[in-house]
This record gives structure tokens, C-alpha cells and sequence, in this order.
């Protein structure tokens, strides 16, 4: 069945006063499950209530454009990350028409892998170690909803979005290079325990992380967190767990 007897049974049904989900509802037990999806039919319909009757393809759309699938595959998979949008425009075609044909010719779209920092087996080992030691540990004297910790990240104003690659459905992404950081960033600076963040600060302009500053800080998630975990705080005591980096350990006088 073609798409213009398609729409003319949904002008059809338009023209009688039904619904959109009604009129896919009366045409698919006649001609086949398949042959009017809903939300084809609510399409039609919004263009028919917008006092457009026409049953042709709007013009500029591509929906009547047809794309050589030899050509597409032959674009996308000289560069898979290119966008729909940029090979429309190559092929004079809307976008649209772009991700129907590529989805024909089996492609989909994937998240690009960054490379990892990859482990050697002796750092793994230790790990797995370490980790061990500390599971034991907390089942005969439970410890871990006790501790404390405290990281620092860079935030970049200008924040990279991973791009997505069009592949085979079976076929992996292909592994990019994390982005340079960006010169123009803020540092957080984050305070947490496993029932959630306790504390945060964002530095100024030029400003990094003193002895002065970071006691400070402390002394403000203290107060912070004896709101928040008042039995911690006065029963258990927590337990502070943060780097060997030089305001960490500085002795102040």
C-alpha cells in the first residue's frame, strides 16, 4: 500500500470527526498491524487541524528525497563522527532523511571510548589488596559510614560534550583521546560522606588550596556536619581520610 492511500484513509478518517489513535485504530485491522503507527496518524492529524489538507510532502522537508545508500555508507564511514545535520547538507537533503537511510543501511549512533589510564597488573594487585584488608576490617569493626574525605576538581567554563560516532549495530566505537582542559576553569572543592555531600566550596579567581585556607574548611564542614550527623560526631568520631598533598598534612603553629 502506498503512502498516499495511507493518507488519504487518515484524511478520511479526519474528515469524520475521529481521533488520531481512533483512525490508526480502524485502518490497521483492515490492511495490517503495521500499516498506520499513532504517532503518524497525530502528525497527519495536527497538519490537517492547521487547515492544511494537502496530502504531498511539505516542500524542503526531503521526505520524497531518496538517498543512494552506497553513497551514504561511503560518507559516514569516512568520518562516523560527522552529524546528520552536516551530511544532509552535503547531500542537499534534510536531516531527517539523513538518520532514516542510515538506520537502513544499519547504522546507529554510539558514544565515542576515551582512553583509559590503564593500571599495570602490580598497581591492580595492590589494589585488589588493599581493598580486601578493608572489607575485613569493617566487618569486625564497622568503619566506612564513619570516614570523611574530601576531593578537588577543576570545572571547565567551556565543557567538552563526548561526540558519538554512526557504527555497524555489532561494531565497537573507535577510542579518541580525552580533550585538552580548557585554560579557563573554577576549582570545587568537595567534602562527602557516604550519606551525601557534607560541604562544598568554589575557589576565586587565582586562588588554590593553603594550609590556612583548608583548615578552614574543616572547620566548616565540622560545624556542617555535626547538623547533619550529630551521633557521629559526638559518639563514633570521624574519620578524616584525605592525600598526602602539602596543605593536607602541613603543621600549623
Amino acid at each position: 500500500m502506498s503512502k498516499m492511500q495511507i493518507r488519504s484513509f487518515l484524511w478520511y478518517e479526519f474528515k469524520l470527526g475521529h481521533r488520531a489513535a481512533e483512525a490508526a485504530g480502524n485502518i490497521n485491522p483492515v490492511f495490517g498491524k503495521t500499516v498506520v503507527k499513532d504517532r503518524t496518524a497525530q502528525l497527519w492529524f495536527r497538519k490537517f487541524r492547521s487547515g492544511d489538507e494537502s496530502l504531498q510532502d511539505e516542500e524542503g522537508r526531503g521526505g520524497h528525497f531518496e538517498i543512494d545508500h552506497e553513497e551514504l555508507k561511503t560518507i559516514v564511514e569516512a568520518d562516523p563522527r560527522r552529524t546528520c545535520r552536516d551530511m544532509a547538507k552535503e547531500l542537499n537533503v534534510h536531516y531527517a532523511t539523513v538518520s532514516r537511510h542510515l538506520r537502513a543501511i544499519g547504522k546507529t549512533k554510539k558514544l565515542d571510548k576515551w582512553v583509559p589510564h590503564e593500571l599495570t597488573e602490580y598497581q591492580k594487585l595492590c589494589r585488589l589488596e588493599a581493598c580486601s584488608a578493608l572489607l575485613q576490617r569493617n566487618g569486625k569493626d564497622p568503619f566506612l559510614d564513619r570516614i570523611v574525605t574530601c576531593d578537588g576538581k577543576w570545572i571547565l567554563y567551556d565543557n567538552r560534550k563526548r561526540s558519538a560516532q554512526w557504527l555497524n549495530r555489532n561494531e565497537s566505537p573507535k577510542h579518541f583521546p580525552k580533550p585538552k582542559v580548557h585554560q579557563k576553569k573554577v576549582m570545587v572543592s568537595v567534602w562527602w560522606i557516604t550519606a551525601g555531600v557534607v560541604h562544598y566550596k568554589l575557589f576565586g579567581t587565582g586562588e588554590t588550596v593553603t594550609s590556612d585556607n583548608y583548615c578552614n574548611e574543616i572547620e566548616i564542614m565540622h560545624q556542617k556536619l555535626q547538623q547533619m550527623r550529630p551521633a557521629l560526631v559526638n559518639r563514633k568520631g570521624p574519620i578524616l581520610l584525605h592525600g598526602n598533598a602539602r596543605p593536607h598534612v602541613a603543621q600549623k603553629r
